[in-house]
């Protein structure tokens, strides 16, 4: 008998964390277009992310977007729009690198923008503080972690990790991983 086909899993296919956004949590399938104009009007994917537990599920958008917005509001575009104003993309795979070889301080606030750095200490406020959002965040980071073991068994393992790693999803699991004080 032949074995069963192995299920692709990418960080492509990875979902991104639940915004409380209505509607079906999107999968990710390929990468977002990325339009810098068209997101000047939203909180962004961290806004609404941090706002998720503050939104009662009977409202269809947070305070100050309109029904438009939220309708045509692409959580993903805004994900990969956020995230590369955050985090210093460089430094990203070298402190992985150093955290891999078993550095305990190897992830530090320097990661982060100017703005990354308030978007880490907000998560971080908030991920002590609110247990529906510390519950999203713990939900993302494992489900990441799960994908991670994957690919690390895979053939290409330490290269697939790196990519993977330095993904979108990636760096969003970095930032969140970090903020929830797992990686030191």
């Amino acid at each position: 008998p032949r074995p069963a086909p192995r299920r692709e899993t990418s960080a492509a296919t990875l979902p991104p964390p639940d915004l409380g956004l209505p509607g079906p949590s999107p999968r990710r399938t390929e990468a977002p277009p990325v339009a810098p104009t068209a997101d000047q009007g939203r909180d962004g994917w961290l806004s609404e992310l941090l706002n998720r537990a503050e939104t009662t599920p009977e409202r269809e958008a947070p305070r100050g977007r309109t029904a438009q917005q939220a309708v045509s509001g692409n959580p993903l575009e805004s994900l990969s729009l956020d995230i590369g104003r955050l985090m210093d993309r460089n430094l990203v795979l070298e402190m992985w690198d150093r955290y891999q070889r078993g550095e305990a301080k190897a992830f530090t606030k320097r990661l982060y923008t100017p703005a990354g750095q308030k978007a880490f200490d907000e998560v971080a406020r908030k991920y002590r503080a609110d247990r529906a959002f510390k519950q999203t965040v713990d939900r993302y980071i494992t489900e990441f972690e799960r994908l991670l073991d994957e690919v690390a068994r895979d053939e290409r393992g330490p290269q697939a990790l790196r990519t993977h790693l330095s993904s979108e999803t990636g760096l969003v699991y970095t930032l969140l991983a970090h903020a929830a004080g797992r990686l030191g």
